[in-house]
């Protein structure tokens, strides 16, 4: 067994572990919302609690729009294939719902400041995510060149 194929199968572990936590807060959502609206927010009128659950969920759908193809980049990975044109897809998924995160946080942050904070990151995210994304795809068009010339 080679040292990356560990790396791989314990990164597949953390996102379906990941993808369970994001299902039990779904379920939780409702519980979820009003504890940070009451607790922390110290938001108590109802208008802004529902905006605050919608919001939620609406970032859990894109959580979701990140791990599914994560876990499908690194099944690509673990199958040899790694400098593919579906990897730069899914990353092009990825970039852009972590964009759709942090545009729901936006919306967020006028009701809790916190959501700020979450903006911030989910951007940060989405640079790092397309950054790698850039490699990736010159390093797609460098090995076609080679294979080109042999």
């Amino acid at each position: 067994m080679r040292y990356d194929d560990v790396i791989l199968r314990w990164t597949k572990i953390a996102t379906i572990m990941f993808t369970a936590m994001a299902v039990v807060a779904d379920i939780c959502g409702v519980i979820i919302t009003k504890y940070i609206a009451y607790c922390w927010a110290e938001v108590f009128d109802l208008p802004r609690v529902i905006a605050l659950a919608v919001i939620f969920y609406l970032g859990s759908v894109g959580g979701y729009l990140v791990l599914i193809p994560l876990f499908k980049m690194l099944t690509n990975m673990s199958r040899d294939k790694v400098f593919d044109r579906e990897n730069t897809k899914l990353m092009m998924i990825m970039t852009a719902a972590l964009v759709g995160i942090a545009i729901d946080c936006i919306v967020g942050g006028f009701i809790w400041n916190g959501c700020w904070i979450l903006t911030v990151v989910a951007l940060f995210m989405a640079l790092v995510v397309l950054s790698i994304r850039v490699v990736f795809a010159k390093a797609i068009t460098m090995k076609e060149e080679m294979d080109l010339t042999i």
